[in-house]
């Protein structure tokens, strides 16, 4: 069996409060572009678990989140079946884009059904959230508003089709480091105005026409991540004023950073954005997307 993986951009995210387990209570509205990872998957005699990826940078053993889904598969109906999946890594790694978490849902959803393991999709949604925060959405797919840790889960009128430039430092940044230097707690008490994301649910699920609907759209982008990601990493603010400098209707990074994303509204002007960035040697992944 081979499926597709498809990465997502957030439109706007917001972390609410800190939770004492360490989790973070967030909204956020993703989206799924056409950028994707490919996998492979079919049966082996053996009863083992292979993964090959044709990046050399991503871990193939247990610690990779496909591997860890076919576990969780495995425990979740007893059944001790050998798999190997062959994986075309096409998503960038530490951009923010769920790289991991799509192929992992992926992973879920094709087990499932190749060994007809007759798990429900509301199951798989459960499982794949003991796995990550994104995996849910990245099941579902679509656009949807998440809150909680991100496992809740409300589906979204498709947004149109944005033009989109997306462009990664070749320096990454872990979640781990992002959460750790966002000091919600402290933004809280001291009065930190939080942007409605209701707004980019209200723009999103509108009657408005494509065009008036992606400008509304492109102006309510928000990022509260991007406070801590813009001082550990400043070029950050370089892509995004080098897209906003070339007439990109709104930019943001996306999730946890690095990758940072510029809606578009002709090809000249992504054009013209790109050829800035492709002189830059600090940046690493450059690349048109639409959203699906």
């Amino acid at each position: 069996m081979k499926v597709k993986a498809c990465a997502k951009i957030n439109l706007c995210l917001d972390v609410l409060s800190r939770r004492p387990n360490g989790y973070h209570d967030v909204e956020m509205v993703m989206t799924n572009v056409d950028i994707a990872d490919v996998l492979e998957i079919r049966e082996l005699e053996e009863k083992k678990i292979s993964l090959i990826c044709n990046n050399k940078d991503l871990a193939t053993d247990e610690t990779n989140l496909i591997y860890k889904a076919i576990v969780l598969l495995q425990r979740e109906t007893k059944r001790d079946f050998g798999v190997e999946v062959r994986l075309e890594k096409n998503i960038p790694m530490e951009a923010g884009m769920a790289g991991g978490s799509a192929d992992a849902a992926a992973t879920l959803k094709a087990v499932n059904e190749l060994f007809q393991l007759g798990i429900s999709t509301d199951r798989l949604l459960e499982l794949g959230a003991c796995l990550g925060a994104d995996i849910p959405f990245c099941i579902m797919g679509g656009t949807a508003l998440a809150e909680g840790i991100g496992e809740k889960l409300t589906k979204l009128k498709p947004v149109p089709k944005l033009k989109l430039l997306i462009a990664k430092p070749k320096a990454g940044l872990s979640t781990k480091s992002v959460y750790e230097n966002l000091d919600i707690d402290n933004m809280n008490k001291t009065g930190f105005k939080h942007k409605d994301v209701r707004e980019m649910v209200s723009i999103i699920e509108s009657d408005e026409a494509d065009d008036i609907k992606t400008l509304q759209i492109a102006k309510a982008l928000n990022n509260i991540l991007e406070v801590p990601s813009l001082r550990l990493l400043p070029l950050i603010a370089e892509i995004k004023q080098i897209m906003n400098d070339n007439n990109c209707l709104g930019s943001l990074m996306s999730g946890s950073g690095t990758a940072v994303f510029g809606i578009f509204d002709n090809d000249s002007d992504i054009l013209g954005a790109k050829a800035v960035l492709e002189k830059d040697d600090r940046i690493n992944y450059i690349e048109t997307a639409t959203t699906v």
